[in-house]
């Protein structure tokens, strides 16, 4: 199993310095995720290069690029359209770096963000059309030979692990994948307090599909309804290491410590890297 972090990259990548990446080699990361906070069209080829570079002189992996873009299940087809053309950026800027893959965010029908709850969300027409944009984002995904990867939430029109499992085979199986994440499928007190269950079966259900998993902690607000919140690796409740045991497991297992403050991430990595150990799980 290898770790690797998102969230040390996550700017219009102005700020990405050999220096900035080293962090995460000198913690023992053996590689990263470059999100960025601007369309993937924008970005020059000095600026890519500059990031690439970052990460190749540290010897670190650049596994994944995310990118912000409108919505792809919209039922406005002009704002479709835009969501996918962005989306599809992500695949030529991948492409361009050298990177093995794009992500594609599922996002929403609420107009306030892609992770807010709407009912909609969840309907056979939404999953329809968020096969038809992936559908279209892989035709570039495949022109320039990168793979795409879907994030996953509860709230989202990716809601469950057979919906995924579903939507990845409507697509194409070989070229689309998974980012596991237990974390954003803690939706009440029941898998809070007992989320092997749920960690297994997403596992079973989505491990031959598994780019990367994302270890995050939870724990639970003290308020009159359930607010989940995320937490530092060792802080929360979540099931560790079920999702370490699962996550070693697997062909290619990589752990990624993501959503943390810089000032967080080594305390995140010294957790995992001990409860690793602990489990006998060979740390490559």
């Amino acid at each position: 199993m290898r770790f690797g972090v998102l969230g040390l990259i996550w700017s219009d990548w102005s700020d990405v310095t050999y220096e900035l990446v080293a962090m995460a080699r000198e913690l023992g990361f053996r590689g990263l995720g470059a999100h960025l906070t601007v369309p993937a069209s924008t970005i020059t080829d000095d600026t890519a290069g500059r990031v690439r570079s970052a990460a190749a002189d540290n010897g670190l992996e650049l596994f994944q690029l995310w990118a912000p873009y409108p919505s792809i299940v919209s039922r406005d087809e002009d704002l479709r359209r835009r969501g996918v053309e962005e989306a599809r950026a992500i695949m030529r800027l991948a492409a361009r770096m050298g990177v093995p893959a794009g992500g594609v965010r599922p996002t929403s029908h609420n107009p306030r963000g892609d992770w807010w709850p709407h009912p909609d969300n969840h309907t056979a027409a939404t999953e329809d059309i968020l096969v038809r944009s992936i559908s279209e984002i892989l035709e570039t995904a495949v022109d320039v030979g990168v793979g795409v990867v879907l994030e996953t939430h509860h709230l989202s029109p990716l809601d469950s692990a057979e919906r995924v499992r579903r939507v990845i085979e409507r697509t194409d199986p070989a070229r689309v994948k998974v980012n596991i994440d237990p974390a954003n499928f803690v939706d009440g007190i029941r898998t809070a307090f007992d989320p092997a269950p749920m960690i297994d079966h997403m596992f079973d259900v989505l491990g031959e599909y598994c780019a990367t998993t994302h270890v995050k902690d939870v724990y639970l607000e003290d308020r009159f309804v359930v607010h989940v919140s995320e937490a530092v690796p060792g802080t929360g409740i979540m099931d560790l290491d079920t999702v370490l045991r699962r996550t070693a497991a697997l062909p290619d297992g990589w752990a990624i410590v993501e959503h943390l403050p810089v000032s967080q991430i080594a305390l995140a990595k010294r957790h995992l890297t001990e409860r690793a150990l602990a489990l006998g799980i060979d740390i490559r």
